[in-house]
């Protein structure tokens, strides 16, 4: 299993594979050991890399090899065996540093390109998981009056990252995997609202950091009040461009999940939008503040906040 290692920290592998790898992982920590180094190598690529070098580097620093390479003595002659060939030619240390130079510059001078394409790979492959994610919210929707998952005002299901375990025990999450790729952490341990209830009621602390966690790095709706202020949240015929889900933000600015260029936003209608800024929101809102510029529920539908796994519409009950 080692040998698909690299495979999974890219989330390359097909369904089938992938599972065989997570039994091989639950069983093996040493495989465990490497993932994580594998997952440390690999997380540099995902840093904006738009440093480019001077123009004159590369034959600048060509140029001074070469003046020293002329400053070298003159190479003794070459024998000649009693057959009359010259033995073959032997790369000299001038030569080897040259080749080495030269595959340093091109590495240097493709980095930044290597690093953009990843950066590109991570946010199709973001995006393709909200997708997946929108089709089992809009399953959810069919068996519920049209209605996603509600994040309640208080009580177990008042953290947004409880979208997952209601998606969980309806059966509509079996081949999703609810963490964004770029965010360079594993999904969390699928938990039920059982025992979501059960941590809410025993250990508070432990329940909001479980919270945070099974959203895997995404923000997801916290619902708006109505003009009778009651506290809803978003259905399917809401509105087609109302935000639903989107990478986890950072107190309002752009999220950290792809080294803060930007964000996926799934919206209701399910489009999904790589967006530069968070005010994406009707009429250019902030998707992670409401009107009062706090990560709450909005004051009205329009008014679409996503608060990270542990945010409450509320705040703290």
């Amino acid at each position: 299993m080692d040998e698909h290692l690299v495979e999974y920290a890219l989330d390359l592998l097909d369904p089938v594979t992938k599972a065989r790898v997570e039994n091989y992982l639950l069983s093996h920590p040493e495989a465990r050991a490497r993932l994580e180094l594998l997952e440390q190598a690999l997380s540099p690529l995902a840093a904006d890399a738009d440093i480019v070098p001077p123009p004159t580097l590369a034959l600048g620093t060509l140029a001074r090899i070469a003046e020293h390479h002329c400053m070298l003595p003159p190479a003794p002659p070459t024998p000649v065996d009693q057959a009359g060939s010259s033995p073959r030619r032997r790369l000299r240390w001038p030569d080897g540093v040259v080749a080495a130079l030269l595959l340093v510059l091109v590495g240097g001078l493709t980095f930044p390109l290597l690093a953009r394409q990843w950066q590109a790979y991570q946010r199709v492959a973001c995006a393709n998981t909200m997708r997946q994610i929108h089709t089992a919210l809009s399953v959810y929707g069919d068996n519920h009056d049209e209605t996603f998952p509600f994040i309640e005002r208080n009580g177990p299901r008042s953290a947004a990252g409880l979208f997952v375990p209601m998606l969980t025990d309806a059966g509509m999450l079996a081949d999703v995997r609810v963490a964004c790729p770029a965010a360079g952490s594993s999904e969390a341990p699928r938990r039920t609202l059982a025992e979501m209830e059960t941590l809410h009621r025993e250990n508070p602390a432990k329940y909001r950091q479980v919270a945070f966690d099974l959203a895997g790095r995404y923000a997801y709706s916290l619902g708006y009040l109505t003009e009778a202020d009651r506290h809803t949240g978003l259905r399917r015929d809401s509105g087609d461009d109302l935000p639903l889900l989107a990478d986890a933000g950072n107190v309002g600015a752009n999220s950290m999940n792809h080294g803060g260029a930007g964000q996926n936003v799934l919206f209701v209608g399910g489009n999904v939008r790589w967006c530069a800024h968070p005010g994406v929101g009707i009429d250019g809102d902030n998707i992670y503040l409401n009107q009062l510029s706090r990560v709450r529920a909005g004051l009205c539908q329009q008014d679409t906040v996503l608060g990270a796994g542990n945010a409450q519409p509320f705040g703290m009950d």
